[in-house]
């Protein structure tokens, strides 16, 4: 039986409106259904997404919901328990930058010392950020109430805030952590959303490490990993004000991509093309577009995926209906 990972990228709320077009296509184009593969990884925004799936929330849910079309039973009371659209985060501020930078922690001074190449630019600037004033907690703890326990094959990325170093949460040897504060913490931007206390240490976004973090899954087994990026640009380049930033997460993804390819895994990745860039605009908070990303990314991923031969060959067709 094929083993399938799905790599769900940060990108804030318009990142979660590139998922749902991108995984209702998956839907669409190969009758296949998301929720059911083995392992999924979530960074950030794709923390969210990830854990919707893994609580049984179809893509064709998530896409409807998002462009005000009618729901499923299931889908609709997911989004009435977890408070619907209520997306009025305070837009970020220049002054939530002005007040309480660090010094760098002893934890990245001493990492950075052990093993310098392992610390990432990002990552180490991050710890020096001050502490955001937004607390996600108040709104992911509904998550908990949803689950008994971890969802089964659920990943998700953070990033500690003393160092830098990446925590992949559900996988053997990770702190334990309920689902609400695991998903906060990955979408804790640092300066912005409060860090998230778990056990003894502190930790926030996990995109500061990697967009994607697919790498994780070089040593798990699969077949198959289709990778959803939203903060990067299909085959790299842009000419938008965020090209660099774009780029690099493209570049990025291909490192972790050969990484997977050499353990013999087939990659498919979705990034958005340059008609999916100028709907998704320059602000990932803005929920001002959430339809219109939505349809963009549908209809340029069923594009993308009608030429992509491995996971017509590799995904198992005809789940649609039966979650994980």
């Amino acid at each position: 039986m094929t083993r399938t990972g799905l790599v769900l990228g940060a990108g804030g709320i318009v990142g979660q409106a590139f998922h749902a077009g991108v995984l209702a296509a998956l839907e669409d184009n190969l009758g296949w259904d998301p929720r059911t593969a083995d392992l999924i990884v979530g960074s950030s925004a794709g923390s969210v997404t990830g854990a919707a799936l893994r609580l049984g929330v179809a893509a064709s849910d998530m896409a409807a919901f998002a462009t005000d079309q009618p729901l499923s039973p299931d889908g609709a009371a997911f989004f009435e328990a977890i408070g619907g659209d209520d997306h009025d985060l305070p837009a970020p501020s220049a002054s939530d930058l002005l007040r309480g930078w660090r010094l760098p922690p002893l934890a990245l001074l001493a990492r950075a010392a052990r093993a310098p190449w392992a610390v990432r630019p990002a990552a180490a600037a991050s710890t020096l950020l001050p502490a955001g004033r937004y607390d996600l907690q108040e709104r992911t703890r509904v998550l908990d109430a949803l689950t008994d326990g971890w969802p089964q094959g659920l990943w998700v990325c953070a990033a500690r805030r003393d160092d830098g170093k990446r925590v992949v949460f559900g996988r053997h040897g990770a702190p334990l952590a309920r689902l609400s504060e695991a998903v906060a913490a990955s979408c804790a931007i640092p300066g912005y959303f409060a860090p998230v206390a778990i056990g003894d240490r502190e930790y926030h976004d996990g995109g500061v490490h990697s967009p994607t973090n697919a790498d994780v899954l070089a040593h798990a087994g699969l077949d198959l990993v289709i990778v959803v990026s939203p903060m990067s640009a299909a085959h790299g380049v842009t000419r938008r004000a965020d090209g660099a930033v774009r780029w690099a997460a493209h570049r990025r993804l291909d490192g972790e991509i050969r990484r997977l390819r050499a353990g013999g895994t087939e990659v498919v990745r979705i990034e958005p093309s340059r008609s999916t860039l100028a709907v998704m605009g320059m602000n990932a908070m803005a929920d001002d577009r959430t339809a219109a990303v939505v349809e963009m990314a549908r209809r340029d991923a069923s594009s993308h995926l009608a030429g992509a031969r491995s996971a017509r060959r590799l995904l198992p067709l005809g789940a649609i209906g039966h979650a994980a």
